[in-house]
C-alpha cells in the first residue's frame, strides 16, 4: 500500500464521522413516543420534532407506540438501526423504574439506548379534595397516623410514579398505614378525587396548576427538591421530609450505537430550541423546567435515578409481572 493511498484513508477516517453528521438527516426522522397523544410526553416531543424539523429542513414524523407503561415503545427504539433515524422521547418512567419493576424486561435502558439530551423537568403535586382536612405533609402524616388503614388515595395504576410517590413518602415517614386505590390512568383517578370518593391523588404539575388554581382541588405539595415556581406558595414535601425529590423528566434517547457525530448535532439542536425565550416561556406557564444537559450529564442522571428508583421500588414491594 503506498504512502499516499495510507493517507487517504487516513483523512477519510477522521472525515467521515463528521461527514455523517454534516448529512444528517438526509431522510425522515421518526420520533417514538411510548405515552398515548394529549399527554405530556407526547405535547412536548411533537413540541420538540416539529422544531427540529424546521432546523433540519426535513420531515420528523412522531409516532405513539404505546402499551406495558411505555416499555412497548422503548423497546422498539433499542432494537432500532442506530443510525439516528429513529429516536425515542422517553418519559423517565420506562428508563429508570420499568426496571425494577419488571423481571423480564426486553431492554436494558443503559446498555441499548444512548442519551442524547434530558428536555425538560416538573415535580408532581400531591393533590386533595378541598373537604379533606390536612392541608399539608405533615398534617398528612399525622391523620394517617392516628387512623391507620383509613385514608385512602388513588393512582394511575400500580407501580406508576403516583403510586410510588407517596410509597415513597410513607417510607421516609415510618408509619404510614394507607389504602391505595389504582385506576386505570389519571382520569379516572382525579374524577373520584373530584367527586371526593377518594381524598388525594398525585399529579403531573400542567394538570394540577389548573386543578388547583380554579378551587377544584387544592395543593397539599410538590414532589422536587424545592418549592415550583409555578406553585410559589406550595410547600416542598422535602421541607417536612428532607431528601425527599421525585422529578419527572422527558428527553430524547437513541439507539446504543449511533454515532456520536449525530447524537451530537441532535443534542445541539435541540439545546438551541430549549434556550428560545419562547420555549422557555411555554415551559413556565406548564410548570416545567428547561435542562437540556450533555449526552455525559444525561447518561450519569440516569445511572443516579435508576438507583434512586431501586430503592423505593424496593420499599414498596411493587412488581408488574
Amino acid at each position: 500500500m503506498s504512502l499516499r493511498t495510507i493517507v487517504a484513508l487516513a483523512v477519510l477516517a477522521v472525515l467521515s464521522p463528521a461527514a455523517w453528521a454534516q448529512g444528517y438527516p438526509s431522510r425522515p426522522v421518526r420520533v417514538i413516543v411510548t405515552f398515548p397523544p394529549g399527554g405530556t410526553p407526547d405535547i412536548y416531543g411533537r413540541v420538540m420534532s416539529a422544531e427540529l424539523q424546521k432546523i433540519w429542513n426535513q420531515s420528523v414524523v412522531v409516532e405513539n407506540r404505546t402499551g406495558a407503561g411505555g416499555t412497548i415503545g422503548t423497546d422498539y427504539v433499542a432494537k432500532a438501526a442506530p443510525d439516528g433515524y429513529t429516536l425515542l422521547f422517553a418519559a423517565d418512567a420506562t428508563i429508570t423504574i420499568a426496571p425494577h419493576l419488571y423481571s423480564k424486561l426486553p431492554y436494558d435502558p443503559v446498555r441499548d439506548l444512548a442519551p442524547i439530551v434530558n428536555v425538560t423537568a416538573g415535580p408532581f403535586v400531591l393533590m386533595a379534595n378541598p373537604a379533606f382536612a390536612p392541608n399539608n405533609v405533615k398534617e398528612l402524616i399525622a391523620l394517617v397516623q392516628s387512623q391507620p388503614g383509613k385514608v385512602s388515595y388513588a393512582s394511575s395504576g400500580a407501580g406508576g410514579q403516583q403510586h410510588l410517590a407517596m410509597e415513597y413518602i410513607r417510607t421516609m415517614a415510618g408509619s404510614m398505614d394507607m389504602i391505595h386505590v389504582p385506576y386505570k390512568g389519571f382520569g379516572q383517578g382525579i374524577a373520584d378525587v373530584l367527586a371526593n370518593q377518594v381524598p388525594l391523588i398525585f399529579g403531573g404539575i400542567t394538570a394540577s396548576i389548573q386543578l388547583t388554581k380554579s378551587g377544584k382541588l387544592k395543593a397539599l405539595a410538590v414532589t422536587g427538591p424545592k418549592r415550583a415556581k409555578a406553585l410559589p406558595n406550595v410547600p416542598a414535601v422535602a421541607e417536612t421530609l428532607p431528601g425527599f425529590d421525585i422529578t419527572a423528566w422527558y428527553g430524547f434517547l437513541a439507539p446504543a450505537g449511533t454515532p456520536r457525530e449525530i447524537v451530537k448535532k441532535i443534542h445541539d439542536d435541540s439545546v438551541a430550541v430549549i434556550k428560545r425565550p419562547d420555549f422557555i416561556e411555554r415551559l413556565d406557564r406548564d410548570g416545567i423546567d428547561p435542562v437540556g444537559n450533555t449526552p455525559e450529564e444525561f447518561a450519569a442522571q440516569i445511572k443516579t435515578d435508576l438507583a434512586h428508583w431501586a430503592k423505593i421500588v424496593k420499599a414498596a414491594g411493587a412488581k408488574l409481572d
